[in-house]
């Protein structure tokens, strides 16, 4: 307490001391009157007794004094005198780091939300996801687990204290009267144990809650909160779900979700689901539809892991060869790494181009600190001469610098803020955790820390120039003149070159991406998009049968064919750029293959129109019709990339294939290849085109399919129209994901669309400070050269020759910059090679077209300056300078 009374009382310390001293001269004043002197005589007597008043005070004062901070403080208190004197320079240094700052500060912000920020989990850094590696492709490819790989791999694994499992699911709730799709996860009994997140409201899954016959489920405290209105008894109920009865297990914590991404489960199911039935999934080995997450015991790492679940997946594939033959290597990656893979180049990429883009508002802020420092080498010269030290004029010019450098901070975040809610809008949404994106604590901070550096990077060379002068050259200097401010031009104008280099690097990847981004538009999907409707909708497996569930969708397609304005309907799954698939195995008939060295292809199940309401063109045969019945002779459909793969140089109609699926009848008939279809992008625009093969849906019921609608005007005037016709049918069969299939060819390139339009952003932020450096450095040469320009003109020189010569140093400089950027560009751009899409990072016409532009900016920037020095009266000039 004493310590902080000497810090921070120091002025009340001296102020008593001050007060003891008068009252020490009072009493002795008064001693000497009692003895018989006049009170002058006391006082004057007593002063002379005392000493030095004023260097005993001072000596006081020097005992508390902070010498370092109280110069500080004075520093402080001139740097805000000297910025308000010249606030049109400040508003313009604050502006400019506002802008880099601010860039910087929404970048990071989405950085450390995606990135940086830990799991809501407890020790966070010891779960891991889990899954098995097909050792038969190249590359790491992960696979899914079956039920029987994943209890084999939590029974007699011996490295992790606990493993847990789930897949994705949906679940229909009656709500109010109406179905609600909600999305769901199965999840093993465990998974809430070992994520080490109980619930808020009843009690955990059981080991009993995976066995047949015991159905529950955990809802999601938003779903508690909607659907049941926060029913304090939620726990001793029963929901329906679908055609099933669900025990109420209990209520997750406000804000918890598992798996991290979008769309939020809105609910967890026990997997005694997948345990019902008379093949259920949990006894299929070949059935890979599980991803795992465990938690490391204490002391062991990754990689011990990962061999332990090796050697379980190694025996495994000897023992099932027919299931786990390709599967002898597990994949452990730390669940962080897992949730956050797909953006990290994308995040990297940004935060790097808004770091060249700060290092640009440096180079901009340290040239207006040279400019502004050439007016004040009188000033600086002065306090040398008086006494001042290097080291002083280096504190003041530091402590101006990170002054302004913090006030651009402070706008910066308030930019920063706007832009972050901008780029979470215009950002693909299924990046997890960017929604948490904020300006918190930890980002204020990065924001303090970055200020300060900033101040300290644009403020040091300017500082060191500036304290270099001499105190009598400077005096001599402190006027205009021919020779004066060289050197100062001469780092003014590497700082130029600097900017010119860094915005060119920004304009080539840009420019990269740009041109990336057109390619992928003009990628043809295969199918034509426009105009058509999709829809999923959740028709009961349980309460229709086989033959039910057909005329359902038979009838529903009947119904919407007769609508007006439908030119065709159709259904069918996957639906193309809609993520979904499925791998299944078959066989080839005269083409031997080992037992557990099966292909499989991603297959499809459509119904008839489907490849005509899409227009994927039929290039042999036929595709499917309405003869194709589920006791009709099983036929297949296939892709010109599976018939180039499986029948090089050979026609594939009428050859037979038995897939790993049945038809409601037999459970793996031979099928018979009736046609073949044009290639479809089926996971993305950028992605190659696959090797698929398409069943007719009536003799393989597997899935609901997509609505797929195709009308003469905006296929969105159908929604009404499709809802009322499903409900006529029946009103408990609930209608989601209805969108515009270019939706989801628009999602598909959503990444790269945001990628390039938030780089172009930067990169054009990039060349307006650039040219504004190149037009402060010009005009300040102006300035500098009056005297010179004035003799020039005043001894013959034209107007074209001042503008000559002042054009000519601008593009000197731009070229110089040209020329190192391009060299940086080289090397940066290899970096981008993962995010481009039919081009090379060292494109020709990409550097070539950004090199122009940035060479016309340049020109643009010099003409201006140039135009005022040719403009100069020789006399005027001369009298002036």
């Amino acid at each position: 307490m004493e310590r902080f009374r000497q810090w921070f009382g120091r002025k009340q310390i001296l102020d008593d001391f001050s007060e003891e001293i008068r009252q020490h001269l009072e009493e002795r004043a008064d001693a000497l009157m009692a003895a018989g002197m006049t009170r002058r005589e006391a006082e004057a007597c007593a002063r002379r007794e005392f000493g030095n008043i004023v260097a005993i005070e001072e000596r006081g004062r020097d005992v508390w004094s902070r010498p370092f901070l109280d110069a500080l403080g004075g520093d402080v208190k001139f740097a805000l005198r000297q910025l308000r004197k010249n606030y049109g320079f400040a508003l313009t240094a604050i502006l400019t780091l506002a802008l880099g700052i601010g860039s910087t500060t929404a970048i990071f912000s989405l950085v450390n939300a995606v990135l940086l920020r830990p799991l809501p989990f407890p020790q966070q850094d010891r779960l891991m996801w889990l899954n098995q590696q097909d050792r038969s492709l190249p590359g790491v490819v992960p696979e899914s687990l079956s039920y029987p790989d994943y209890f084999d791999w939590r029974a007699q694994n011996h490295t992790f204290s606990g493993m847990a499992s789930y897949g994705s699911s949906t679940a229909i709730l009656e709500s109010a009267g109406e179905p609600q799709h909600l999305d769901a996860m199965t999840v093993s009994s465990n998974l809430f144990e070992v994520l080490g997140v109980p619930p808020v409201i009843g009690r955990d899954f059981r080991p009993e809650d995976e066995k047949p016959g015991n159905r529950a489920v955990m809802l999601s405290y938003s779903l508690w909160q909607s659907a049941f209105h926060s029913a304090n008894d939620i726990v001793s109920r029963t929901i329906r779900l679908g055609d099933h009865e669900y025990a109420v297990a209990g209520v997750m914590p406000r804000g918890f979700q598992f798996p991290l991404g979008n769309p939020a489960p809105a609910l967890w199911i026990s997997l005694s689901e997948d345990a019902d039935g008379k093949s259920p999934a949990t006894g299929q080995r070949g059935f890979d539809c599980l991803d795992a997450i465990g938690r490391l015991r204490p002391g062991v790492t990754a990689a011990q892991a990962r061999a332990d679940l090796s050697l379980i997946a190694a025996n495994l594939a000897q023992q099932y060869p027919s299931d786990n033959k390709r599967y002898t290597a597990a994949l452990v990656v730390p669940q962080l790494k897992h949730i956050t893979g797909d953006a990290t180049p994308a995040l990297r990429l940004l935060f790097g181009a808004v770091t060249l883009l700060l290092l640009i508002t440096c180079s901009n802020v340290a040239g207006l600190l040279l400019a502004r420092g050439s007016r004040r080498s009188a000033e600086f010269a002065l306090r040398a001469s008086i006494g001042a030290s290097r080291a002083a004029i280096i504190r003041q010019l530091l402590v101006e610098s990170v002054l302004l450098s913090v006030c651009g901070g402070v706008a910066g975040v308030s930019l920063g803020y706007g832009l972050l809610h901008g780029i979470v809008r215009l950002m693909p949404m299924d990046i997890p955790r960017m929604e948490s994106a904020s300006i918190d604590g930890s980002v204020l901070l990065f924001v303090l820390a970055l200020s300060i550096l900033t101040g300290l990077l644009f403020g040091a060379l300017p500082a060191w120039r500036l304290s270099e002068l001499r105190p009598a050259q400077a005096m001599r200097d402190g006027s205009r003149s021919v020779a004066g401010g060289r050197h100062k031009r001469r780092v003014h104008s590497v700082l130029v070159v600097a900017q010119t280099a860094v915005g060119l690097v920004l304009l080539v990847s840009s420019g990269l991406l740009i041109r990336s981004f057109i390619r992928i538009l003009h990628v043809d999907p295969g199918f034509d998009a426009r105009q058509v409707l999709t829809a999923r909708i959740g028709v009961s497996f349980d309460k229709l049968n086989h033959d039910q569930h057909l005329e359902f969708y038979r009838r529903l397609l009947a119904r919407l064919s007769a609508l007006p304005g439908v030119q065709s309907a159709s259904a069918g799954w996957p639906l193309p750029m809609s993520d979904g698939k499925a791998s299944i195995t078959f066989s080839i008939e005269g083409v031997p293959t080992a037992k557990g060295d099966e292909p499989n292809e991603t297959a499809g199940v459509v119904m008839p129109g489907y490849f005509e309401t899409l227009r994927i063109p039929l290039l042999a045969g036929r595709t499917v019709q309405d003869r194709d019945e589920t006791r009709s002779r099983p036929v297949i459909i296939i892709n010109q990339a599976f018939a180039r793969k499986y029948f090089p140089n050979t026609n594939p109609l009428g050859r037979r294939m038995q897939v790993g699926i049945g038809d409601g009848v037999v459970e793996h008939p031979m099928r018979e290849i009736v046609g073949v279809v044009g290639d479809i992008k089926r996971a993305g625009l950028t992605a190659g085109s696959e090797p698929q093969y398409y069943l007719p849906y009536s003799q393989a019921i597997v899935t609901n399919p997509y609505l797929t609608i195709r009308s003469v005007g905006d296929p969105r005037l159908q929604e009404v129209a499709l809802r009322n016709a499903i409900h006529e049918i029946d009103k408990s069969v609930p209608v989601y994901r209805v969108l515009k299939l270019e939706e989801y060819i628009s999602k598909s390139a959503a990444q790269p669309r945001f990628e390039t339009l938030l780089l172009s952003c930067f990169a054009g932020i990039a060349l307006l400070l650039a040219a504004v450096g190149l037009y402060g450095l010009l005009s300040y040469m102006v300035v500098e050269r009056t005297l010179e320009i004035g003799l020039r003109m005043a001894l013959g020189a034209r107007k074209a020759d001042v503008l000559r010569m002042v054009v000519q140093h601008g593009l000197l400089l731009t070229v110089a910059g040209l020329g190192v950027g391009l060299v940086c560009s080289a090397v940066i751009t290899r970096f981008l090679s993962r995010l481009l899409y039919g081009i090379q990072p060292f494109d020709a016409l990409t550097f070539a077209a950004t090199t122009g532009v940035l060479f016309l900016v340049g020109l643009a920037a010099s003409s201006i300056p140039a135009y005022r020095a040719a403009q100069l009266e020789p006399l005027k000039a001369l009298r002036e300078a």
